[in-house]
């Protein structure tokens, strides 16, 4: 909620006739309140991007037990599973990965390196204030790795916590903030928020974060748990100073230990079973990392001013996937990602015109290990560049915006790297904005890492390049370029606002790594490049879509949405006799046409009702008849819907929630787990379980419908 204080004044005339305002010398009027609700979806109609905000209002409308599942009410993301035995979460912008776009936590990197697969899952939906979805190409002063879009996350800082239990209005709740959530599944989860002012210079906050599932359960009955059992302690430490002359900074501590461990349940089996011969996975991975952010406002000219990022992070990864008998169905996994970054930013307006430049040193030291029956060890290497970047800003109306950036990186592995970007805005009236954006971006991928829960499976895993599969080589840079356009009107409808946006983007890459699955039994990795002399992209994402919000009194809200997307790859045609040939195809477990329906309604008593309602097309997976290339299949098309109602009172609320209201599974996420004949689990020592198990053609939800009850309490 936004809270806007008006003071009433006296003044001593009148606009109609003659008082005595003797009579009234001694009366005071009170504070006036005036609470204005937020919207928890809103585009920034001034910005020259594409920006959706996405309030605390938005993610109390789901369960939001992390980022990963933070935009499930949102029509521009989708979240899917990238197996059925990790439990990882996945996004996708414009049907590519998350980790095409530049994901970070105030500006700082957060899903890249090690935290390429499993970042999202590290930030608690209960820490976040705020996050800012651009959707297109983003500023260079922000990075090189921005491809389809940037996600920054505004996590609670210590003001937040103070002034929100400092304020007349606090009605005596105080500074700390307790959340607790239960699922049906038995996973949960308990969030601390405190916040603390020391002087009139420092705050303090910390951020704690418990979570785990020691449950396992079998719906399916095929052996393999629905979810991954284990737990994740994590924790952030914070302190604002507000100092003179234009000075301040904020600066946290961040620690975190998270452990997975998914597969076969001896329970499914006749007792006695070896443990060791059951498939299993395990992941353990532990993060340590300091941020300094300090800025300087030039107090003679607020036009002028001076920010520095600096960060240093530790993050190690242990796991394993398969089973010990037989000893060739297992994989181990060692690393450790050990860099940091500095950042110097100065920013200067002259009325119209005004720039921002950057100057970023980045460095990572990686030691990666891996085990596997047909993959090398890996190498230690070092990555590490320095980016000069600058953005001029015109806007000689306030109805036009035009940004011009570029952006030079001298990178280790990449070399030499030009990424200039721009972007228009022009709004011929109050209500209709027009947005035009182009750009390039570039990143370094980690290839197998990246998608490591994929490796549960019996494909044969080919890499045909000299490089390493693990990355840090020139094979693993990927780069794109990115075209976007939209529309926006604002309109008032029988005394109500709404807005309808609408808008496309084209992603089209000169480099990329591809990962094949059109071929059965066989997962190929292999980079990709636009031969010389060809204009022809190797992947490319076409989509556009359109969402219409709209106040339908005041105490309802609906959003409707549709997206259409084609993602497509060059994939190499396997030759028996060598060599092969490209071919565009549909890249797998990408929906080309997304629907969604969001209703809010708020009842008397402090009661709301959230309900979203979303359709996936069928969409194309790896088939498994070995006689075709490609060998496709179609999953079918789906809906799910989730309900959650939500009592407020005054000092928290209370929700419960239904995710998955209409039991929708897929009924066999696991191939080769079963006996086709008994249905019975089999073993991994079975000849039919070696010869079929794939845990990565999932397409759906696997536990079904699923009840939750939380709490948020302020103290």
């Amino acid at each position: 909620m936004y809270r806007l204080r008006y003071f009433a004044l006296l003044f001593p005339f009148t606009l109609f006739g003659q008082v005595d305002t003797t009579l009234y010398s001694r009366l005071q009027i009170e504070e006036v309140v005036i609470y204005e609700a937020a919207n928890g979806l809103s585009i920034n109609s001034k910005s020259s991007t594409l920006q959706v905000n996405i309030s605390r209002t938005e993610l109390r409308k789901a369960a939001c037990c992390n980022l990963s599942e933070s935009f499930e009410t949102n029509p521009s993301i989708d979240v899917a599973f990238t197996d059925a035995v990790t439990g990882t979460k996945q996004i996708q912008l414009f049907g590519l990965a998350g980790k095409y776009a530049q994901i970070q936590v105030e500006m700082t990197p957060l899903v890249r390196g090690l935290l390429s697969n499993s970042g999202l899952n590290f930030i608690p939906g209960s820490w976040v204030h705020s996050i800012q979805l651009t959707k297109g190409i983003g500023s260079v002063n922000n990075g090189f790795e921005s491809m389809t879009g940037q996600i920054n996350v505004e996590l609670l800082k210590p003001e937040d916590l103070v002034e929100a239990a400092e304020a007349p209005g606090a009605e005596g709740r105080g500074d700390i903030q307790l959340n607790a959530y239960l699922n049906q599944g038995g996973r949960f989860e308990v969030n601390e928020a405190y916040g603390v002012r020391i002087n009139k210079k420092w705050m303090l906050s910390s951020l704690g974060h418990f979570s785990g599932r020691q449950q396992a359960t079998d719906i399916n009955g095929d052996g393999f748990m629905d979810n991954p059992l284990g737990y994740q302690v994590n924790g952030m430490l914070r302190a604002r100073y507000f100092g003179q002359n234009g000075w301040e900074g904020i600066y946290t501590f961040h620690a975190l230990e998270d452990v997975k461990e998914g597969g076969q349940i001896a329970r499914a089996f006749a007792p006695g079973t070896n443990t060791e011969s059951l498939w299993s996975s395990a992941m353990k991975q532990g993060r340590v990392a300091f941020t300094s952010k300090m800025g300087w406002v030039n107090p003679d000219n607020p036009n002028q001013s001076v920010g520095t990022i600096f960060q240093l992070y530790s993050h190690q990864m242990k796991g394993s996937m398969g089973s010990d008998l037989p000893a060739t169905l297992h994989s181990q996994w060692g690393g450790a990602q050990n860099g940091g970054l500095a950042q110097i930013l100065f920013q200067h307006g002259w009325g119209t015109l005004s720039q921002t430049s950057s100057v970023l040193f980045l460095r990572d030291q990686y030691d990666l290990s891996i085990t596997h029956p047909m993959l090398g060890q890996g190498q230690p290497w070092v990555e590490q560049g320095v980016g000069l970047s600058s953005e001029w800003t015109w806007s000689p109306l306030p109805s036009f915006t035009a940004v011009g950036g570029v952006r030079y990186d001298l990178h280790s592995i990449a070399g030499h790297q030009f990424s200039p970007r721009f972007h228009l805005r022009w709004a011929p009236g109050e209500k209709h904005t027009f947005r035009f954006n182009a750009g390039r971006g570039f990143r370094m991928a980690l290839p197998l890492l990246e998608e490591w829960g994929r490796l549960a499976s019996q494909r044969t895993v080919e890499w045909f390049q000299y490089g390493q599969v693990l990355g840090g080589d020139i094979l693993s840079l990927e780069t794109a370029r990115n075209f976007g356009f939209s529309y926006q009107w604002s309109f008032l409808l029988n005394y109500m606002t709404g807005s309808l946006q609408a808008d496309a983007h084209l992603t089209q890459f000169s480099k990329a790594i591809i990962h094949d699955y059109w071929t059965p039994g066989v997962r190929a990795i292999y980079p990709t490049q636009t031969q010389f002399g060809s204009e022809r992209p190797v992947m490319t994402s076409a989509t556009w879509g359109a969402s219409l919000f709209y106040h339908v009194d005041k105490r309802t809200e609906l959003r409707i949405a549709y997206r259409f997307q084609d993602l497509q790859a060059m994939y190499v045609m396997p030759n028996p006799i060598g060599g092969g040939y490209g071919r565009m195809l549909s890249v797998p477990f990408v929906a080309p046409h997304r629907m969604m329906a969001h209703l809010s309604r708020e009842f008397k008593g402090d009661w709301t009702l959230d309900a979203t309602l979303q359709r996936y097309s069928k969409q194309p997976i790896p088939g498994i008849d070995p006689w075709a290339w490609p060998s496709v299949d179609y999953a079918p098309a789906f809906a799910l819907l989730n309900a959650q109602i939500r009592k407020d009172f005054a000092h928290g609320d209370l929700y419960l929630g239904l995710e998955n209201v209409l039991n929708i599974r897929q009924a066999h996420p696991i191939d080769g787990a079963m006996d086709p004949q008994t249905g019975s689990p089999l073993l991994p020592s079975d000849p039919y379980f070696q010869s079929n198990f794939d845990a990565t053609r999932i397409w759906g939800p696997i536990f079904g419908r699923m009840v939750y009850l939380g709490t948020n309490i302020v103290l």
